[in-house]
């Protein structure tokens, strides 16, 4: 099974027990699919969610399992999910985590690769005073570069 991170993120990501209902349907979609003498693991992915919370409320965060999705639904997926109130990108198991520095205080990086275009999120967050933020850009740009220079212009 291919691996893909359906990455969701935003301020308003619906509450986990919602997410996880939704998983819960494709798992038990997936556990019949199984049991038929014509099932193949090999046309499945396996989806797994992930969420970048971007708001300021308390978020409680709960794992949501691993999707399996047959290849030729994965479109109904992605609808599904791109009308959750977040935003939804489709990524690459490929990611990144890029380090800056500004004035000995460390930024931490986490960048995802859109599957579909030509494009990487980058999500990075300061400690003191606590923030969060996000930029698209594109895959050949340096993700430390775009901290650092994004980072120096907030100053």
């Amino acid at each position: 099974m291919e691996s893909l991170t359906l990455l969701l993120f935003g301020k308003n990501i619906p509450p986990q027990r919602h997410l996880h209902k939704l998983s819960n349907k494709f798992i038990n979609i997936f556990l019949k699919e199984r049991q038929k003498e014509t099932f193949n693991e090999a046309d499945y992915y396996e989806i797994i969610v992930e969420e970048q919370y971007l708001g300021n409320q308390q978020r409680e965060t709960i794992y949501c399992p691993v999707i399996p999705v047959h290849k030729d639904f994965l479109y109904q997926v992605e609808a599904i999910y791109n009308n959750l109130n977040a935003e939804m990108v489709l990524c690459t198991m490929q990611h990144e985590h890029p380090i800056a520095y500004i004035d000995d205080t460390m930024f931490e990086g986490y960048c995802y690769y859109a599957k579909e275009t030509n494009e990487k999120i980058l999500f990075f967050t300061n400690e003191e005073p606590y923030r969060k933020f996000y930029k698209r850009l594109p895959k050949e740009a340096s993700a430390e570069k775009v901290m650092t220079d994004w980072l120096k212009q907030l100053g």
